[in-house]
């Protein structure tokens, strides 16, 4: 291995272990404050010195600070498994190996543990739910961090697909859109027909308007009015990957499906801007379903 991968190795290691312990951390962390409001009498149990050691002292301590030490070797098998193997890749193939990872390492000490000590069943269901979470939750992280994040978006639309079609490739459209959720700046040098083959677009955006605005580039890869597909390929900030899909099927002479696909990553905190995609894209679909009863 040269040096060169060597290091690329070591960072996508370090981001992989990153993200899976704060995962695996903040999850625990979720179980630890949910369970006394919707099982109150549970915490009461733990209270059994005869079967549980006393919370204070180094038992809180390394509950707290076991998720990232964990996680050094949890992520190291997933990226070992990934560069080696054929092991599916992705948010399905991390979430895979975290479940893969809690049914054969956890879940035979958790029958161990049942079978051997005299707590309630409840405490070791919610003991072996929690650990499942905790695992699959880390792995679809790991597996954004390392390959980025697919996402899929579509909605039935209440119009031609050639009005669509039309009103898709303009600017008001798009700012209409993508209002309330993303702000851009300078569109007014932005042409009216937006999307035309081999166009590139900079400016600059800020999500929901508000913070400090970053660098934003898109540009216009294919414009196909035949088979009704654009494909854009962005980056900026700290999103180094951004490839997006727009595609029209037409349904019926008054209805058509609308679909945005897209590929993006952006290192360690790939999840948090895979998560906002989703909501973004979610939202774009609804702002087209209201822009379009609005000009019926």
């Amino acid at each position: 291995m040269s040096e060169t991968s060597m290091g690329r190795f070591c960072r996508r290691w370090f981001y992989c272990w990153l993200v899976a312990g704060v995962s695996l951390f903040f999850v625990g962390a979720a179980f630890h404050f949910l369970i006394p409001v919707f099982a109150p009498h549970v915490p009461e149990a733990f209270e059994n010195t005869h079967l549980f050691r006393p919370w204070s002292g180094w038992t809180s301590a390394y509950m707290a600070i076991h998720p990232l030490i964990f996680a050094v070797v949890f992520s190291a098998f997933f990226l070992g498994l990934r560069d080696r193997t054929a092991f599916p890749a992705g948010v399905r193939g991390g979430a895979l190996y975290g479940i893969g990872v809690f049914v054969v390492g956890s879940l035979p000490v958790f029958l161990l543990v049942y079978a051997a000590m005299a707590m309630t069943t409840e405490i070791a269901v919610l003991w072996t739910v929690q650990n499942a979470m905790q695992y699959l939750i880390a792995g679809a992280a790991m597996g954004s961090v390392a390959d980025g994040v697919h996402i899929q978006a579509a909605v039935k639309l209440p119009a031609p697909a050639n009005r669509v079609w039309d009103l898709l490739l303009r600017k008001d459209t798009f700012l209409e859109i993508t209002r309330g959720m993303m702000a851009y700046e300078n569109t007014g040098s932005w042409p009216e027909t937006l999307f035309s083959p081999d166009t590139t677009l900079t400016t600059r955006v800020r999500p929901f308007g508000i913070g400090p605005a970053s660098r934003h580039e898109v540009r216009v890869v294919q414009v196909d009015a035949s088979q009704q597909v654009i494909q854009t390929d962005e980056s900026g900030g700290l999103v180094t990957t951004w490839q997006h899909t727009m595609r029209i099927e037409s349904l019926s002479d008054q209805r058509c499906r609308y679909i945005d696909r897209i590929f993006l990553h952006a290192g360690i905190i790939t999840p948090a801007i895979g998560l906002f995609a989703m909501v973004f894209y979610r939202y774009r679909q609804h702002r087209w379903k209201r822009l379009l009863r609005r000009s019926v």
